[in-house]
C-alpha cells in the first residue's frame, strides 16, 4: 500500500492516497485509540484525521456521559429526602444525648469514689 501519491513537488504539500486514507480512518472507527494518537502514529498534520472523517461522512466517536440525574437516583433514599435527613439528624442527636448522659453519670461516679463525698441526689431531701 502507498502512503503517498505525490502531485506537488514541494514537501509541505503532501498528498494521501484514498487507500491510506481509508486505512486509517477504519482503524480509528474500529479501534480504541484516539484521533490525535493515530495522527502522531501515522505522521500526519493535525485535524487531518478529522477532515477525513468528515469526508467520508464516518464520524467522531462520542464520550459517552451519564446524566446526573441517573447517577443520583441511585443513592436517594426512597421517600421524601427532607424527611431522611431530618430522621437522620434525630437519629444523631439522639445518640449524642445518650452518650453525654453516660458521660455525665461516669464522671458523678469518679467523683464519689475520689473524693468520698455523696452527689447523688437523694430522695426525700430537701
Amino acid at each position: 500500500m502507498e502512503r503517498y501519491s505525490k502531485t506537488h513537488k514541494s514537501k509541505w504539500q503532501s498528498q494521501y492516497s484514498e487507500e491510506f486514507k481509508l486505512k486509517v480512518c477504519n482503524e480509528y472507527i474500529n479501534g480504541n485509540d484516539g484521533i490525535r494518537f493515530l495522527e502522531k502514529k501515522h505522521g500526519l498534520g493535525n485535524s487531518r484525521l478529522t477532515t477525513w472523517l468528515k469526508l467520508y461522512g464516518l464520524g467522531i466517536r462520542k464520550t459517552i456521559y451519564l446524566p446526573l440525574d441517573i447517577m443520583t437516583a441511585k443513592k436517594k433514599p426512597v421517600g421524601n429526602s427532607n424527611e431522611a435527613l431530618s430522621l437522620k439528624l434525630l437519629r444523631k442527636q439522639f445518640e449524642d444525648a445518650l452518650l453525654e448522659k453516660e458521660l455525665y453519670r461516669r464522671m458523678v461516679e469518679v467523683a464519689e469514689r475520689e473524693l468520698h463525698i455523696d452527689i447523688k441526689k437523694k430522695s426525700g431531701t430537701k
